[in-house]
């Protein structure tokens, strides 16, 4: 099994809107994806997509995306993003799935040998932040502890490996790690996917690779040409 990542696919099957105004790589771009996943990944892959899946704004807008990601290859992770307005929950999520999708939110799951777990996440903020900013953060905070909390449960060593997957960039533009960070290494993470970067200048200053123990990929579907991007550990 070969393990692949893409995030920010921001489909829009039921309300079809024009992405390429945000910039011209965006034109066919569901077009792209399916065609370059269907030339790298087998049935037996698993792909994880950490956040902005689709721009529907309800489950029946839903429908025709998760369609299409079903008729691609291999078994796929799902985890909300910000644009995720139809996410309401991981438990009302999963009964709307078809066979070949999964969800994580605040969780964590065994598939394929491996553990995956993954929350929406939030980006690294300063001190002094407005009460409603910081009980995001926290909300997240919490979700990822009864992820990874799970997962602890789930992983039968520390050689089994962990994928996380976090919408947003864990380090802040300067490289400075998120206080979830630490976390991520305390648990043993073996590597963190994630996405929300949109600008070239954002993706060369995007901490990737091995960094204490835990592998980053940032993997914004534009930043890795409309292709998965393959991560896996073995």
């Amino acid at each position: 099994m070969n393990v692949w990542a893409i995030a920010d696919l921001h489909l829009s099957f039921a309300r079809p809107e024009r992405r390429e105004r945000y910039a011209a790589r965006w034109r066919d771009h569901a077009a792209r994806i399916e065609a370059q996943w269907k030339e790298a990944v087998r049935p037996e892959d698993l792909v994880l997509l950490p956040g902005d899946l689709s721009m529907a704004r309800n489950h029946r807008e839903l429908q025709p995306d998760l369609a299409w990601l079903e008729a691609l290859p291999g078994t796929k992770v799902i985890s909300p993003g910000n644009h995720d307005s139809w996410w309401n929950g991981v438990e009302r999520i999963r009964p709307l799935l078809r066979r070949s999708l999964r969800a994580v939110g605040g969780d964590a799951l065994a598939v394929g040998g491996v553990i995956v777990c993954g929350t929406r996440g939030v980006g690294p903020a300063g001190d002094g932040l407005p009460p409603e900013q910081q009980a995001v953060i926290d909300h997240e905070v919490g979700e990822l502890e009864r992820g990874l909390e799970l997962a602890a449960r789930l992983r039968t060593s520390r050689e089994q490996p962990l994928y996380l997957l976090w919408h947003y960039p864990p380090f802040d533009a300067y490289g400075r790690p998120g206080p979830w960070v630490a976390r991520f290494e305390e648990a043993g993470v073996s590597a963190c996917v994630y996405g929300h970067l949109h600008m070239q200048g954002q993706w060369s200053r995007a901490v990737q690779g091995n960094l204490r123990g835990v592998r980053y990929y940032c993997v914004a579907a534009d930043a890795v040409g409309f292709r998965p991007f393959r991560i896996d550990l073995w």
